[in-house]
């Protein structure tokens, strides 16, 4: 998994929600974070501006940072 993806969610949850980039880790649980779909959908949104690409509608509701980020991951750029 890419670190480029994990620090980028890390960055916009604290920026967003305050919390502790330490917490945001790929096993975290969403809902202990208290992400919700509409703040998921949101995440989705930031990460689409900031690299400029568009990710398509969730089909699966994610349960951890690492399973969100595997639906992003596809579509940040590499480098």
């Amino acid at each position: 998994m890419s670190n480029i993806a994990l620090e980028t969610m890390q960055t916009l949850l604290q920026e967003r929600l305050g919390i502790d980039r330490d917490k945001v880790t790929l096993g975290a649980s969403l809902e202990d974070l208290g992400i919700d779909s509409l703040m998921q959908i949101e995440l989705l949104f930031d990460f689409e501006d900031k690299y400029k690409v568009k990710i398509p509608d969730l089909t699966e509701k994610p349960k951890t940072i690492g399973e969100l980020i595997a639906i992003i991951e596809p579509f940040v750029p590499k480098s």
